[in-house]
């Protein structure tokens, strides 16, 4: 199986040629299910850049609206959204050489429904608002390697859902990360990338109210390979295991960053994390407290997780590769 697997890998890169990657869908955070007439979508053409983005809030995002440049010749799309009407309208201008690298918000309710109650857009140079009303339920899209294109969602009486189209530069593109913010020593940072036509086998978390170590093991032609101990400085009480099948593949993670405890606390760590897959849901593992994140994706491949370490795991992204 393993070996067809290849060659038909192979067999798919030579008809690609040199065909562009395709842009990959992360997200969406809020309301996640809903009819086809209240799917929105903004897609920017090639060569297109995003010079505004018009916004009406009050205490929730109740439209958007985006104006893109293209040779000195600006386009508004309509408007998503918008049933209703908040109390304010705001503008985020962003200069020729200004891009979106990230995107930071919330979540509230509605008639019984998740909408976003308040945006933020962060760019190469600063960070535009927040606009609308910030609750506690906070969601962030940070990523690298790779360039805004758009934005997706539901939308009704409010914007209800929000994702981001980003196109990697090459392949491979990083999320996140979520946890401790300060940049690492060399010793601190961890990293693992699946190798071309490997499969990630296992997943082996040592964890208790924190997750202290990951360890990854991948199969290639019926041989196992595992990693090197990310994290690790000090042990949980558990070491639980994910087996996943041969045609399973991680789709999300979500999880909660917390302060640690114990012999050395006060950082801020990763203190749960769950993995999804085209199949189920694994975990989640450590408990469950602080400020939570979730990230999912689409259009693209799971190849890998990397952050920072220590006596736990700081932090945590994912690296994820665009389908030609």
């Amino acid at each position: 199986m393993a070996w067809i697997a290849e060659k038909l890998d192979k067999a798919l890169e030579l008809q690609a040629g040199s065909k562009v990657a395709r842009c990959i869908r992360i997200g969406t955070w809020g309301k996640q299910n809903e009819g086809s007439e209240s799917y929105w979508s903004l897609e920017l053409e090639q060569d297109d850049h995003l010079s505004k983005v018009i916004i009406d809030h009050g205490d929730a995002i109740y439209t958007l609206m985006f104006t893109s440049i293209s040779k000195d010749l600006s386009h508004t799309s309509t408007k998503v959204g918008g049933n209703e009407s908040g109390d304010t309208i705001s503008e985020a201008t962003f200069d020729g050489d200004e891009e979106i690298i990230g995107v930071n918000g919330t979540i509230d309710t509605r008639g019984g429904h998740k909408i976003i109650s308040s945006l933020s857009f962060k760019t190469n140079k600063r960070t535009h608002g927040p606009f609308g009303h910030a609750t506690e339920t906070s969601f962030s899209i940070p990523w690298e390697e790779g360039s805004l294109v758009g934005f997706y969602g539901l939308a009704g009486s409010y914007i209800e859902s929000i994702g981001v189209y980003i196109k990697p530069y090459e392949e491979i593109i990083k999320v996140g990360t979520w946890g401790k913010s300060q940049p690492g020593r060399p010793q601190n940072q961890w990293s693992f990338q699946l190798e071309k036509y490997h499969h990630l086998n296992k997943i082996t978390i040592n964890h208790g109210d924190l997750i202290y170590s990951l360890m990854f093991t991948t199969e290639h032609r019926g041989l196992l390979h595992t990693s090197k101990l990310a994290g690790g400085w000090n042990g949980g009480e558990t070491i639980s295991e994910i087996i996943l099948d041969w045609n399973e593949e991680i789709h999300a993670i979500d999880g909660t960053v917390g302060v640690s405890r114990g012999d050395d606390p006060g950082n801020i760590v990763i203190s749960s994390i769950s993995f999804m897959t085209n199949k189920k849901t694994h975990g989640p593992f450590g408990d469950a407290r602080g400020t939570p994140f979730t990230v999912s994706w689409d259009d693209c491949s799971f190849v890998g997780f990397y952050g920072l370490c220590g006596w736990y795991i700081d932090s945590i992204g994912v690296y994820l590769k665009g389908i030609t």
